[in-house]
């Protein structure tokens, strides 16, 4: 039987590329992204890939509060069977002193709070299963701030600390939790950053990490997994 992967921010970026690898890997996929428009783009996109798996679309803009978890509720309720959940929508604004309040709380809306709608839904839906694993996006920003990340470290940080619990809660339901903290990615979140492309991580080094966990032994678990770049945003 084909397994099912649920990918969050999977209109673009790397929650696209993560969807490409579970569709040529022979997954059926259920895709969630804010923008409705490109969620259809990639949709198609993946159904191209593979014609020979089922792919369902949820528009859900996670920093819409209580409204988002009833959506996300309704999702995991239709979903069937999921063995892996990878937790990855997010936004990054720069800043630390400079940046503006409204900007802040729209990251933790999204980065905290969405991340932990997702996180908690399809956990107690792989604990009921006794079976599945959570990959959750957090960042090397998660782990070290830098002097203009402040509020976005912030967000990344509560990543980490909900992961490391959650990964402790899992693991006696055969459930493993990881998160990824990369470092930068070229994507279309840091094209607003003062870095070379070149200098930057690509979404194939993300799946290549996805690939790894998946291919892990049952009794390896791995709580963070780090993949570090030398350059740093100005």
């Amino acid at each position: 039987m084909k397994k099912h992967a649920v990918i969050t921010g999977a209109s673009r970026g790397i929650g696209f590329a993560v969807a490409e690898y579970f569709a040529q890997n022979n997954y059926h996929l259920t895709l969630i992204a804010r923008d409705s428009n490109g969620l259809s783009k990639a949709k198609s996109k993946l159904q191209q890939t593979n014609h020979n798996i089922s792919i369902n679309s949820y528009a859900v803009d996670l920093s819409q509060g209580a409204q988002a978890y009833q959506k996300l509720q309704n999702i995991a309720q239709e979903a069937g069977e999921v063995d892996v959940v990878f937790n990855n929508a997010g936004v990054a604004k720069m800043g630390t002193l400079e940046l503006e309040y409204d900007d802040f709380s729209h990251m933790i809306d999204v980065n905290v709070k969405g991340f932990f709608s997702v996180a908690q839904i399809f956990g107690r839906k792989l604990k009921a299963q006794n079976k599945g694993y959570i990959i959750n996006l957090s960042s090397m920003s998660g782990k070290r701030a830098l002097t203009r990340t402040g509020g976005y470290a912030a967000s990344k940080f509560a990543v980490i600390g909900f992961n490391q619990a959650l990964r402790q809660e899992l693991a006696p339901y055969n459930v493993k939790v990881t998160a990824i903290c990369p470092g930068m990615i070229d994507t279309d979140m840091t094209a607003q950053m003062n870095v070379d492309n070149n200098k930057k991580m690509t979404t194939r080094d993300i799946t290549n990490a996805v690939d790894f966990l998946l291919k892990a032994g049952a009794n390896a678990a791995v709580e963070t997994l780090d993949i570090q770049t030398d350059i740093f945003p100005t």
